[in-house]
């Protein structure tokens, strides 16, 4: 999810109908440019080079899930039917990216599961398999960052990110950031004060070919 606050005014953002190596892009209605969600900028019209604002506030994560928690939630839809064919299914299957695009980096399979994020200026990505259980990283000398996947979570799911300047440690089974003393609560996605790490999950083809020089945290 990102801001609509750019250079002073509010921007309305909406689909462009096009795609840049698999990925949308979106376009505003205010100004003509044409936003890459993989890049995290504009790309092209009068705020180019503008860096997309994450808010960290997003949730990926399946209807029927979706559904259990907030049972009263009502889906917008062409014909109002909850049970459509998914029309993503053989996507998900194939080995393949959409219409056959194939990650030109090595590092990690075309279609493998991944966190990715903008920090700095500077694309990084994880590997979900890698996160399972929670996994800190430095960034830099006060930018520490920690990335959560349960053993239960389905690619589905959204990843839990945090960013601290103290850093984390595990302590008798449970993540605690530093500074706050404040333990991870991965059911309810909480960190007491912990503050929410903008990024997104996504397949390493999608990220990669929009971002070549991303940092793979492993």
């Amino acid at each position: 999810m990102y801001s609509r606050d750019y250079r002073g005014r509010t921007v309305d953002f909406e689909a462009s109908g096009g795609l840049v190596n698999s990925s949308l892009v979106m376009q505003d209605q205010q100004t003509d440019t044409y936003w890459s969600i993989m890049e995290g900028k504009a790309i092209s019209g009068e705020l180019e080079g503008e860096r997309l604002k994450e808010l960290p506030v997003g949730e990926k994560i399946q209807w029927r899930h979706w559904k259990g928690k907030y049972p009263e939630t009502r889906a917008l839809s062409i014909d109002g039917r909850e049970d459509a064919p998914d029309a993503y299914r053989a996507y998900f299957r194939d080995e393949d990216g959409f219409r056959g695009q194939a990650a030109e980096d090595e590092r990690l399979s075309t279609k493998a599961p991944i966190f990715a994020f903008h920090h700095g200026g500077a694309a990084f990505a994880a590997e979900h398999r890698t996160l399972v259980g929670g996994k800190p990283f430095q960034l830099g000398d006060e930018t520490f960052v920690l990335l959560y996947r349960s053993n239960h979570s389905s690619m589905f799911r959204s990843t839990l990110a945090f960013v601290s300047s103290a850093g984390f440690t595990l302590d008798d089974g449970s993540w605690v950031e530093k500074g706050t003393g404040a333990r991870l609560d991965p059911t309810a996605g909480t960190f007491g004060a912990a503050v929410r790490l903008g990024g997104f999950d996504t397949f390493w083809y999608n990220f990669s070919l929009n971002n070549p020089n991303a940092t793979l945290l492993e």
